[in-house]
């Protein structure tokens, strides 16, 4: 119970509840005007932000529990597809459903962040839930029980970046702690919705967009190869009339929350310069109660696994 007090104080003081007042009264029509206002960005860009959702004291001490472990965060350096899927051998090995693209990125537990963090205190907020269900149109949402995934901080060391990807979950939910401080590096870029389910491969629309964005070595008979593939699949796209999908960077300043329909946008993170790391905080929330990464997505991103339920550290 304690624990819990404590938590809603802390989460009281980080949020911006003087920049957005009708947060202390989620139905209220101000409120439903706004979220209204983001459930369309949502749906028609694949994105809705709030700037300064944090306070100034607030982002200041979240980024100082992500600066405190940052030297240690387990970064994972591997290749991957658009679809973050294997290799498909049934497919022509141009194909941009088989290219894969270099990612760096390290990460932060949420099991390494102080007890009664700041951070964790506004990912436990019942108002943030009701805020993003609303915004992605589900009736209930929930925490995740994963005790290093559920609240976890990415770090964008210099040299740093995420290629191109769909995400798995359908639904993002980030706050933006500090940026690269070079300008025009560690960008956020994304697509509008290019697919409206997993199994959309859209591979026209992906094949264009690497071609054209992409700064990493992309074989020339890419988008030849993945046209031919798409006459060949149930994609939505029109392989003959497909335009090059346009690249959105995300206004995302410290502090600012974002709500992103990852699982449908194609989107990046630039290559980090300068000497001060990118910090991203990542929220996890679930359609079912009990919600867990398996222990393999464990190990790629922390280089460890734990069935331990978040929260039980604090219980004890």
């Amino acid at each position: 119970k304690t624990s819990t007090i404590l938590n809603t104080v802390l989460s009281l003081n980080a949020m911006n509840f003087e920049k957005y007042p009708w947060l202390a009264e989620i139905s209220s029509p101000e409120a439903v005007a706004a979220i209204d206002k983001a459930q369309q960005s949502y749906q028609q860009t694949g994105a809705a932000i709030f700037p300064n959702f944090l306070t100034p004291i607030g982002l200041k001490a979240c980024i100082q529990d992500a600066q405190a472990q940052e030297s240690t965060a387990f970064t994972t350096d591997d290749f991957h597809t658009a679809y973050l899927r294997p290799i498909n051998e049934n497919t022509d090995p141009l194909s941009v459903e088989n290219l894969e693209m270099r990612t760096q990125v390290a990460s932060i537990a949420y099991d390494e962040l102080p007890t009664n963090s700041v951070l964790g205190s506004v990912y436990e907020h019942p108002t943030l839930r009701k805020l993003v269900s609303k915004i992605v149109g589900k009736e209930t949402i929930y925490l995740s029980d994963d005790s290093l995934g559920c609240c976890s901080i990415n770090v964008f060391r210099p040299g740093y970046h995420h290629s191109f990807h769909f995400d798995e979950s359908e639904f993002s939910t980030t706050l933006m702690l500090q940026e690269s401080e070079t300008p025009g590096t560690g960008l956020f870029q994304y697509t509008k919705p290019l697919r409206d389910t997993p199994d959309d491969l859209a591979l026209s629309s992906v094949a264009h967009a690497i071609n054209t964005y992409a700064t990493d070595a992309v074989a020339k008979s890419l988008l030849e190869a993945s046209v031919k593939e798409t006459n060949n699949k149930n994609d939505k796209s029109n392989s003959s009339s497909t335009t090059i999908p346009s690249l959105h960077t995300l206004d995302f300043v410290p502090g600012t929350l974002s709500i992103f329909a990852g699982s449908k946008s194609l989107h990046r993170v630039t290559k980090v310069e300068g000497k001060v790391s990118r910090l991203v905080a990542v929220f996890t929330f679930a359609s079912q109660p009990g919600f867990q990464n398996t222990p393999a997505i464990q190990k790629m991103f922390w280089g460890r696994s734990s069935s331990v339920p978040r929260g039980k550290k604090l219980e004890e």
